[in-house]
């Protein structure tokens, strides 16, 4: 049968990236002795050279299916990347996957045990050279509590949820819950899906005592991630759904030499 996508494009236009996106296949995620199923949206891409009129996208789903119910991994986004190289012919590769990861935390007092979900991202690319480098990012969801309110007011201060979003890069793969952890140690406060009464007292007064605008947050991640010898760049937003406003606010931290 006749090759259409290998037939020649004369107009001399190299594309950048072209593939596949929201292909949804089951993979498995491992934190501590957790292993869990998600359901992830894949997009693999690959660079396209000016003389060559299209790719074979049937071979994205090839490879995909290879991969189904595997455990994400530093070596499975890697054999992904390699694979996609070496059977489309090309010298740029890259596989992103977004799933949601659930964590099961217990409550500070009474202890109940309650699920927690966050939206996350991983990304694979290889260049030419073979340079391999991830990308990672997720959305965490925390509490803030206005410094200034609480200087100036007689009875309390005001507080909200707020949210988290950091993309990192890195040549390691890092672990989820390890992030997550991080990220609400430079909160007022972390979030739970259930409270009970003494939970509530508790989560409240630590906010409390640890007021942090939205500058504060991102100044705190930004601190940890640049001392953080496997990560090489960042950006870091966390925006505050204020609750005496009524706009938002936000703070945006971009390392210098970030390229995602």
């Amino acid at each position: 049968m006749k090759d259409v996508q290998n037939l020649k494009d004369n107009r001399g236009i190299k594309i950048n990236e072209v593939g596949i996106s929201d292909l949804r296949i089951p993979l498995f995620i491992k934190s501590g002795r957790v292993r869990q199923q998600v359901i992830a949206y894949i997009k693999m891409g690959v660079d396209l050279f000016a003389n060559i009129k299209g790719i074979h996208m049937s071979r994205f789903i090839e490879i995909a299916e290879k991969v189904k119910n595997s455990e994400i991994s530093d070596g499975m986004i890697t054999k992904i990347l390699k694979e996609i190289k070496n059977r489309l012919n090309v010298n740029y590769s890259r596989v992103e996957m977004s799933f949601t990861y659930f964590l099961t935390k217990k409550t500070p007092v009474s202890m109940k045990t309650c699920t927690v979900s966050y939206e996350c991202k991983i990304i694979g690319e290889s260049g030419e050279d073979n340079t391999r480098w991830n990308y990672f990012e997720i959305i965490v969801p925390v509490s803030t509590l206005c410094p200034c309110s609480k200087e100036i007011s007689k009875y309390g201060a005001h507080n909200q949820r707020a949210e988290v979003l950091l993309k990192i890069k890195t040549k390691h793969y890092l672990k989820i819950s390890e992030i997550i952890k991080k990220i609400e140690n430079e909160s007022s406060g972390e979030l739970f899906s259930i409270l009970k009464r003494v939970d509530e007292k508790h989560v409240t007064e630590k906010m409390y005592n640890n007021p942090k605008f939205v500058e504060d947050v991102v100044r705190g991640i930004a601190s940890w991630v640049m001392n953080d010898k496997r990560i090489t760049d960042f950006i870091v937003t966390c925006k505050s759904y204020e609750s005496v406003h009524t706009h938002n606010a936000y703070a945006i931290i971009i390392n210098e030499e970030y390229k995602c």
